[in-house]
């Protein structure tokens, strides 16, 4: 018997997994698979367990895992925050839009005034680095016209 142990242990994944596949598919005895690679039967049996718990975990209802949790987020102020910016200026969302997903799917209920405030707060801040930028590099500057709705916007880069 200490022969299969040791046949078991020295049996590279690919083989096992071989194994398990053959014992799945019911061509050949238990018995037989593993006298035919020196392994014992119980080492087959868990093989195939291994197996059919990969194969479930494959081919499982997608509606056990829509439940999972992926992860955990921690929203601080600061978060809610950039989420606001966020929806503003990447979704285009209008302040009531914003108000509204934050009290739908964040549970936190906010302001229109909350938003206009966070959102000046962003444009001072934003408005700050601007004039911090030097420009007094730039010798050639790329025009162009822009629509802002109906208002036509010149833009330079």
């Amino acid at each position: 018997m200490d022969q299969g142990i040791g046949a078991a242990a020295r049996l590279p994944g690919s083989d096992r997994k071989d194994l398990a596949i053959q014992a799945l598919a019911g061509s050949e005895t238990l018995t037989n698979l593993a006298a035919r690679h020196g392994v014992s039967r119980k080492f087959v049996y868990q093989q195939t367990h291994k197996a059919c718990a990969a194969l479930d975990d494959a081919f499982s209802s997608a509606a056990a895992s829509d439940d999972e949790v992926l992860f955990e987020l921690a929203v601080t102020k600061a978060w809610l925050r950039q989420v606001v910016v966020a929806l503003a200026l990447i979704g285009r969302s209008s302040y009531r839009g914003v108000v509204e997903f934050v009290r739908d799917l964040l549970g936190v209920p906010v302001s229109i005034g909350c938003v206009h405030d966070v959102l000046q707060a962003a444009t001072r801040q934003a408005s700050a680095i601007n004039r911090d930028q030097d420009l007094s590099g730039i010798r050639v500057g790329l025009h162009d016209e822009l629509f802002q709705g109906a208002t036509p916007v010149l833009a330079g880069v």
